[in-house]
């Protein structure tokens, strides 16, 4: 081989190594798609793959393609106003998804042919580190590096299929969602036919409950208050219309939320609390462990209709005093210390007996998200309301009454992936209110199924007399309390829970 060749062969052979370095280490840009910023890098690997990165919930990967080339894609920053204003001018989502598709699709071809490029003037460099003065040399390497990498990038692009991210791997909390992935292409269909059906089911049940209430009056309509209380929605818009219902059927004087409204907590899902501002009736949040820092201030945003209660608000005559769960505090999926739950709790007791003392006036409803937390504080006030755990129930404790409304989200959007019975639940609370006191009558447990879409009341009546004797304005000790008496009267349609 004379030496011309060889030099030949040691530019096409530096050419190559520096292009596919440069595609491994420098191989990265940013995009912006409707609102949506992302960095993308590609990079050279033993197995070719896309991961989708979502900071800080985790990533996720599917191994789409066999070429040994790694596609990262980084969420980087979110402009909820152009998502917001896309979901509010896009007639239908498939509209949304095929915009989404022809701009990513375009982009992605910009994005190789500038890889392609500036691959190629990487190579350039092997003239320079060979000292060449030919120009045929450096138009060789050139050549050469637009080629390996045109057609690595090319058999990618044929190869590539995204079908595999219906069997992805998850890294961080994403390994708690896997519906997000075909979210996208089921869930969205079936919120509009769900909503519909749910508020369907509002109608009929009113004029059932209508119908119950004459059976079982709960007290004379004059001076009645209902509270409609909800918890866990995970991120259901079906639940937001249905508590919209709701509320408007049996005239609720006000809602209380005993969080878990979101997912992850990211501004993003915040998109979905706008509707709470047209609800027509003031709502008390209270966030919940899967909350954040970013949800409480979207809920804050809401307007004067919307009330994010962290310590003693009155509402038609109620005084509640509500308290964020200590997760919702930072942006981190991490739950407290225990030591800090109990540090928490205990701040709790001081500054309800704090506010009772300076007021003179008892509480009537304290609002947490967790039993955890409600347990330890039994006692304390007529009525608890939290949710947390999914189940829903209506107990006494230490002389409180004790009100977990389930999830009124049906456990959230993953639950319209699945075909397990998960029911939207929600808790109507009736007090009475006169001249000198308030006091709880009844609460109602009501459940839709999420599959048969069936549902059924329970009727938990309760002795004022017995919470009266409590005396919960001066008691300090809850260890103090007797039991009042409940009546539970089940009323329920054919094939209800």
């Amino acid at each position: 081989m004379n030496t011309k060749v060889k030099r030949f062969l040691i530019i096409i052979a530096l050419a190559a190594f520096i292009s596919l370095a440069f595609l491994h280490f420098f191989g990265g840009t940013q995009i912006t798609v409707e609102g949506l910023e992302f960095q993308i890098d590609t990079s050279l690997a033993y197995r070719g793959s896309t991961q989708l990165v979502i900071p800080p919930l985790g990533s996720i990967r599917a191994y789409t393609h066999d070429t040994p080339v790694r596609l990262t894609v980084t969420l980087t920053n979110i402009n909820l106003e152009r998502v917001q204003q896309l979901l509010e001018t896009a007639p239908d989502q498939e509209e949304i998804f095929q915009h989404l598709e022809e701009d990513l699709r375009q982009r992605a071809k910009r994005y190789v042919i500038s890889l392609i490029i500036m691959s190629g003037l990487a190579a350039l460099l092997a003239g320079l580190v060979l000292r060449s003065t030919n120009i045929f040399e450096y138009m060789a390497a050139l050549l050469a590096a637009m080629a390996l990498v045109g057609s690595l990038l090319g058999a990618t692009y044929k190869d590539y299929n995204y079908h595999h991210f219906s069997n992805p791997e998850y890294e961080g909390a994403l390994k708690t969602a896997p519906w997000m992935i075909s979210i996208a292409e089921n869930t969205l269909a079936k919120i509009d036919t769900l909503g519909h059906k749910l508020q369907l089911i509002a109608q009929n049940f009113n004029e059932l409950y209508q119908q119950i209430d004459h059976l079982q009056p709960l007290q004379t309509a004059q001076g009645n208050i209902k509270v409609l209380h909800v918890s866990d929605i995970h991120n259901n818009p079906a639940a937001i219309e249905y508590i919209d219902r709701m509320a408007q059927l049996f005239a609720v004087n006000f809602i209380i939320d005993t969080g878990d409204i979101s997912d992850f907590g990211t501004p993003l899902e915040g998109l979905l609390l706008d509707r709470i501002a047209n609800l027509g009736v003031p709502y008390v949040f209270v966030a919940g462990n899967h909350d954040s820092p970013d949800i409480i201030n979207k809920m804050n945003s809401l307007g004067p209709n919307v009330i994010v209660s962290d310590g003693p608000v009155e509402i038609s005559g109620l005084r509640i005093m509500g308290y964020h769960d200590p997760a919702s505090v930072t942006a981190h999926l991490t739950p407290p210390a225990p030591g800090e739950v109990e540090g928490y709790i205990e701040e709790i007791r001081q500054r309800v007996a704090e506010e009772v003392k300076s007021s003179g006036r008892p509480i009537d409803i304290i609002a947490v998200h967790s039993p955890y937390m409600a347990r330890p504080l039994a006692g304390l006030a007529p009525v608890f309301v939290f949710g947390h755990n999914h189940q829903y129930e209506v107990t006494t404790d230490k002389g409180s009454v004790m009100v977990n409304a389930g999830s009124s989200g049906a456990s959230g959007l993953a639950t319209l992936q699945e075909t397990q019975r998960r029911p939207y639940s929600v808790m109507m609370l009736h007090f009475f209110k006169d001249n000198s006191e308030t006091y709880l009558v009844g609460v109602d447990a009501i459940q839709v199924d999420s599959i048969t879409a069936e549902f059924s009341m329970q009727r938990h009546l309760f002795d004022h007399m017995d919470l009266k004797s409590l005396n919960f304005k001066t008691r300090q000790n809850p260890e103090e309390a007797e039991e009042p008496n409940d009546g539970l009267l089940p009323l329920e349609r054919e094939g209800g829970d």
